[in-house]
């Protein structure tokens, strides 16, 4: 409780510092103050910004709230303040920074065409504009001869994770190289946590298991609770299937000190594509081990609980296992399942009749407990859905291994 009240009080002074030095100015007097000494200083409310965004970084809402708010005025003070202010050069960093960190391009187009020009490098000004404004090529053109470590370190951090966008896909490597520079360059920050969530993607591009896993970690100890932090699972996720965690018992066994990093909720949801992913590739023991972690963080009477139900019994389509999957397919709630995952279930439901029926009907046996459609394919496959694809995946496996019984 000590340091939730300590947290929370930082939080608030931090505000209340922000609003304070934008306070002080007003910005329809600008053109009358000749005291240069009382102009409010960028880079003093661009040191602010960045306060409030670590407070972002660590998960604090009312500090995404807030960081609108002080850009607001920021945009307003760096439209109204004399152009000779941008002559210091912390100030005209401040400004790249502040573009760079969400304040509104308005700002950089005016002081691109002010005289004399702020003292910095004009292509890292240009640059920044064109990356707010989507011209990524251009920005890249721009930055290519401009080392970020080169930068002072709040700076080139920006810098460096920018740098790296336009590189993701078409050199991965180089990108990844760029986010470690941008990590390095501003640890504890919004633009370590940025970084550190493209990373771990430009790794699952990368293939590189042990990177991806490191970083995994890394992130999820250090911006568990940021607000972005919802972008990073559904990368990971995508990351899981691209890097193939599913296709060896081995390969799998690698995640489990990474999922444990997670909290139950989403540890639930990757457990249950990991458990979906492997019965696709028909890797069961690999879907059997991930239904069964899922079903302990399952809540009972939710359509996530029947779905697992639905995937153990998929796992285990032999005859040793016929009454213990018949029990289980019968304690199904179909009101809890959607159209998808009926389709789902008849597929598991054919399958479970083949092998019951394989080579013949168990004596006393009449009809099946539950009946699947039999129609022709037809020739456009449009209409295949995701849970129809499992379900024909797991008939065809099984139309295999009775063959090779009946052989």
């Amino acid at each position: 409780m000590r340091a939730i009240f300590h947290r929370g009080l930082r939080f608030q002074l931090v505000v209340l510092a922000s609003m304070l030095s934008l306070a002080t100015f007003d910005s329809t007097d600008a053109q009358t103050w000749e005291d240069r000494s009382t102009y409010p200083q960028p880079f003093e409310m661009i040191r602010s910004l960045q306060s409030l965004q670590e407070q972002v970084a660590q998960g604090n809402s009312h500090a995404m709230f807030a960081q609108r708010t002080l850009l607001t005025k920021i945009d307003e003070t760096f439209l109204a303040l004399p152009v000779d202010v941008w002559q210091e050069p912390r100030n005209a960093r401040a400004a790249v920074i502040h573009i760079l960190s969400g304040g509104h391009p308005l700002v950089m187009r005016r002081l691109l065409t002010v005289d004399p020009e702020p003292k910095i490098d004009r292509r890292l000004m240009e640059a920044s504009l064109a990356y707010v404004e989507g011209r990524e090529e251009e920005m890249r053109t721009l930055l290519e001869d401009i080392d970020p470590l080169d930068l002072p370190a709040g700076l080139g951090g920006h810098v460096a994770l920018v740098k790296a966008a336009p590189y993701i896909r078409t050199d991965p490597a180089k990108a990844l190289e760029l986010l470690q520079v941008a990590s390095l360059l501003m640890p504890g920050t919004l633009v370590e946590e940025a970084a550190l969530r493209r990373e771990v993607f430009v790794a699952g591009i990368l293939g590189d298991v042990e990177r991806f896993r490191m970083l995994s970690i890394r992130y999820l100890r250090r911006f568990r609770t940021s607000i972005y932090a919802g972008d990073f699972r559904r990368r990971f996720a995508l990351a899981l299937d691209s890097l193939g965690f599913v296709q060896s018992e081995g390969k799998y066994a690698l995640l489990n000190d990474v999922l444990l990093e997670f909290d139950a909720d989403s540890r639930r949801a990757l457990y249950m594509r990991l458990a979906r992913s492997a019965l696709l590739a028909g890797n069961l023991n690999v879907a059997r081990t991930s239904t069964e972690e899922a079903l302990r963080l399952a809540v009972e009477g939710t359509r996530e609980k029947e779905i697992l139900k639905i995937y153990l019994v998929a796992t285990r389509l032999d005859p040793e296992t016929m009454l213990a999957n018949r029990d289980l397919l019968w304690s199904i709630d179909k009101a809890d399942l959607e159209e998808q995952d009926l389709d789902l279930l008849d597929g598991v439901y054919a399958v479970f009749n083949s092998v019951r029926h394989f080579p013949e009907p168990p004596v006393n046996v009449i009809g099946e407990f539950n009946v699947a459609s039999s129609i022709g394919e037809p020739e456009e496959r449009d209409w295949l859905s995701a849970d129809m694809e499992l379900a024909e995946s797991l008939l065809r496996r099984t139309d295999m291994t009775l063959g090779r019984m009946g052989e």
